[in-house]
């Protein structure tokens, strides 16, 4: 039997072989970059777990000394080059893996988001697409309009002329999940009913957020977690108890769904509303994929990604136009010319023509991020080319290629290129206007650098969704309140990204985004 020496001395050669082979025969050998990050994830593993979401800056750092290409992990590259953004995003056909490490934080391998192959994602987004299509959500209008005009109603009725502030975060968290809910589950959570805004979502999405980096290096504490009786939960985290509820709660419509379906039961002929789940099971997709397992993994990635993300961009830029009178005022010029009835129900479509709105849109997307991490994507079928300037020392600089290795995993983040100066200068001012041409209307010329939704095959399936939210509630709010919301006891720091939870998140200690809301 092997003494304990012996073992002892076995570990710490192999990991000797390990560290010289990462550090000098590993294919990512040649790329830049910190050692320790070369030899480890445990680097990215303090920063993220540890400090809870500070590697995002770290690698904005590695950027400004080791320039626009670094090695981060040892087997992962960062790019922070707006040129590789079409080439690494890319769509028309072109495959794109996930990166099953990063993926798999979520818990969700079967939903479209947690998918890592290209070929099965194409397949599971299929059958989603025409649910979340610019079509089928400009029939959602009138559920977005109510939940807007119940928004103003309750900031009327409970907080007008009382001197009390209302937490706009907790409230536009209220509001996309009641859209959301009401629109792919038809049923609404009704979380706008509350004057306080709560419960919601929020602190339970956020709370899972965080773990993230944690699953990442131990996946089986999510199955250790799904295993945990409510009551544990409850002592846990109270406040994640209203999402685990949810949770059973698409289960039981999931299994409805199917009870409806065997028994021949139409939505359209039965009185009965269609959901998310009635798209699926009576889809194209093969047998297997319509098990309760996944099709409940699918429900929670409808609610995890059209809610907080959206909700947390509403408030960034409802923010920035109270803390800046002369945009506000811009805006309210607008919307008044093209809005004379502030009560008028105005369509999307109308919203998106007003030029001065759609750059606001834009600049609260760029400042709000969308997701705050870096998304990262791999080559199955052959190299990344990756081309740079770099500096020779002598007469300026020089072209450097470098070709990427087919099954890489290299990331971009929003975080970063939404403040790229060359792109954006001044990059952390908020600055409808760098939108727009010289004459005032809309040009598209930094469309293409806007990552919120990221780009290409992967894109946010819900990106129809969350822009019909963005320029309704946006537009149609300040049209309504807006001379008459005024920033309570909150600044920047309640705003600017401090930690990347894959969300963006303030400091800590941070109340939200208060108002007070006048006479």
């Amino acid at each position: 039997m092997l003494s304990g020496a012996v073992l002892i001395t076995g570990y710490g050669l192999y990991l000797l072989c390990l560290c010289i082979y990462r550090l000098f025969f590993h294919p990512l050998a040649r790329y830049p970059g910190p050692k320790i990050a070369a030899l480890t994830v445990w680097y990215e593993f303090y920063y993220d777990a540890i400090q809870r979401g500070r590697y995002t800056f770290k690698i904005q750092r590695m950027h400004e000394k080791y320039g626009p290409i670094v090695r981060i992990s040892p087997n992962e590259l960062h790019v922070n080059d707006p040129n590789f953004i079409d080439d690494l995003y890319a769509g028309g056909g072109k495959k794109r893996d996930k990166y099953p490490y990063f993926s798999a934080q979520f818990g969700i391998p079967d939903s479209v988001f947690g998918t890592p192959g290209h070929d099965l994602h194409r397949l599971r987004r299929g059958a989603l697409n025409r649910f979340f299509s610019k079509a089928s959500v400009t029939k959602l209008e009138p559920i977005i309009h109510r939940a807007i005009e119940k928004l103003v109603a309750q900031l009327e009725h409970h907080y007008t002329g009382t001197n009390s502030p209302v937490t706009m975060t907790m409230a536009f968290s209220c509001m996309t999940t009641d859209i959301v809910t009401e629109y792919a589950f038809a049923k609404s959570y009704g979380f706008l009913d509350s004057a306080t805004f709560e419960p919601n979502f929020h602190r339970a999405i956020i709370a899972g957020s965080d773990m993230g980096p944690w699953i990442k290096q131990f996946p089986w504490l999510i199955s250790l977690m799904n295993k945990l009786p409510q009551t544990i939960v409850a002592r846990i985290n109270p406040e994640a108890m209203v999402y685990v509820q949810f949770q059973e709660d698409i289960r039981r419509q999931i299994r409805q769904a199917q009870d409806r379906i065997a028994s021949g039961e139409k939505p359209a002929d039965g009185g009965l509303t269609r959901t998310i789940f009635h798209e699926l099971l009576t889809g194209d997709l093969p047998e297997q994929e319509k098990q309760l397992e996944r099709l409940w993994q699918e429900g929670q990635i409808v609610v995890g990604a059209g809610t907080e993300t959206t909700a947390w961009t509403l408030s960034a830029t409802l923010f920035y136009l109270l803390e800046n009178a002369t945009v506000l005022g811009k805006l309210q010029d607008e919307l008044a010319t093209a809005i004379p009835d502030p009560s008028e129900r105005v369509s999307w479509s109308c919203l998106e023509q007003l030029p001065y709105l759609s750059a606001v849109i834009c600049e609260g997307l760029r400042l709000s991020y969308g997701v705050s991490t870096r998304l990262q994507r791999i080559n199955p079928l052959g190299p990344f080319h990756f081309r740079t300037q770099v500096s020779d020392g002598i007469d300026g600089s020089r072209c450097m290629e470098y070709v990427i290795p087919p099954g890489t995993p290299v990331g971009m983040t929003a975080t970063l290129i939404h403040a790229h100066p060359e792109l954006f200068p001044n990059p952390y001012t908020f600055k409808p206007e760098r939108w727009l041409d010289e004459n005032g209307m809309r040009h598209h010329h930094l469309d293409g650098y806007l990552l919120s939704f990221s780009r290409g095959s992967r894109q946010c399936l819900g990106i129809n969704l969350a822009y019909a939210e963005l320029y309704m509630g946006i537009g149609l709010l300040v049209r309504r309140l807006g001379s008459r919301m005024k920033l309570f006891e909150t600044t920047r720091e309640d705003v600017e990204i401090h930690y990347d939870r894959f969300v963006p998140t303030p400091k800590d200690g941070t109340k939200g985004i208060r108002v007070l809301v006048t006479e």
